[in-house]
């Protein structure tokens, strides 16, 4: 997706808001954003992508701030908030049959995109479930995606949130109990609080299929920017189902396809 005039300072507002939470004195914060800025400046062209330009941004943050994963307290407290209510959410799908469970659990993994760890409170169980219920698709093909599964039989499902993501294992699960045998593809380094490869080997996603890394930091698989063993696991599936923003702006995959997400612009 290419960027439009209106992704340059949303881009620019969240790298430095990295910078300004990060753990360097003031002045060094200061001395850190003249610098991104003037970096970030030289970025800027017409037709370059939306995700490139966020993506090498945010390398240079992580090396202005010496720092390969500043997000790594945040993944682990999203990871702790989901730990906390992705039971309650397991039994209430547990209630539900066939096309109506699938429908649930993937609007459960779109709603989790909503927890905040740094709530006071936090999210109850009872909360999550109404949100779960609340959430409405400005383009609802879940009665298509299910049509598409009873037909495949290799499905590569691509990750996006820590925290997030425990909620596509519920997912992942569902569709094993389908009878797919399914891929999984993880960021292989850390990018902004997604899920890497080795937390979600951590998490035990190994366990419901071949967990592939893509092999780099950039938001999404790409040929070039990613392993070559992601990219494959992409072609050569049936039907990709594809989690988040940056996931979906990286790269619109040819047909059969399904993206998931929360957008944040318009």
């Amino acid at each position: 997706m290419r960027v439009e005039p209106e992704c340059v300072p949303c881009i620019y507002r969240s790298r430095v808001l990295e910078i300004a939470v990060s753990g360097l004195p003031n002045d060094e914060k200061i001395a850190a954003m003249r610098l991104f800025t003037e970096f970030y400046s030289l970025l800027l062209a017409p037709g370059v992508a939306t995700t490139v330009l966020a993506w090498r941004a945010f390398s240079k943050v992580k090396e202005l701030l010496g720092d390969e994963d500043p997000y790594r307290v945040f993944k682990e407290e999203s990871h702790r908030a989901a730990l906390s209510l992705v039971e309650e959410i397991r039994r209430a799908a547990e209630k539900r049959r066939g096309f109506d469970r699938l429908r649930f659990l993937v609007k459960a993994s779109v709603a989790a995109n909503m927890l905040d760890p740094g709530s006071p409170m936090g999210l109850e169980p009872a909360e999550l479930i109404r949100a779960v219920e609340e959430v409405r698709f400005g383009r609802d093909e879940l009665g298509h995606l299910f049509t598409l599964l009873l037909q495949s039989s290799k499905v590569t499902y691509i990750l996006d949130n820590s925290g997030e993501a425990l909620f596509d294992m519920l997912v992942l699960e569902e569709l094993r109990r389908m009878g797919l045998k399914l891929s999984v593809v993880a960021r292989g380094k850390p990018y902004q609080n997604d899920i890497t490869y080795e937390e979600a080997l951590a998490a035990g996603f190994d366990k419901l299929g071949r967990l592939v890394s893509s092999g780099s930091d950039f938001p999404g698989v790409v040929p070039g920017f990613s392993s070559e063993e992601a990219v494959r696991a992409v072609a050569e599936a049936d039907l990709v189902i594809s989690k988040g923003m940056a996931n979906f702006e990286s790269f619109l995959l040819p047909p059969p396809s399904e993206a998931h997400l929360r957008h944040t612009c318009r």
